[in-house]
């Protein structure tokens, strides 16, 4: 399934793997906001300087986060 989905940052760490960097979030839905949620995308997918408490766009294919969009609201 492919989507995006509004939600909200609850943590954001920046991880670094072999000298390949990553976020690594844990976000709710709005559709959702007692589900937390996890996962881990490139630096290149998101916006610069994600934060906790930033709304977003998050798009998904089959359930796996691929990028990460500030939404101006």
């Amino acid at each position: 399934m492919l989507g995006k989905q509004k939600g909200t940052l609850l943590e954001v760490q920046q991880i670094d793997i072999h000298g390949s960097r990553f976020w690594d979030i844990a976000y709710c839905l709005e559709s959702a906001p007692q589900q937390i949620q996890r996962g881990r995308i490139g630096m290149e997918s998101a916006y610069a300087n994600p934060a906790p408490g930033d709304k977003v766009l998050l798009s998904q294919v089959l359930g796996v986060l691929t990028k990460i969009e500030k939404r101006d609201e």
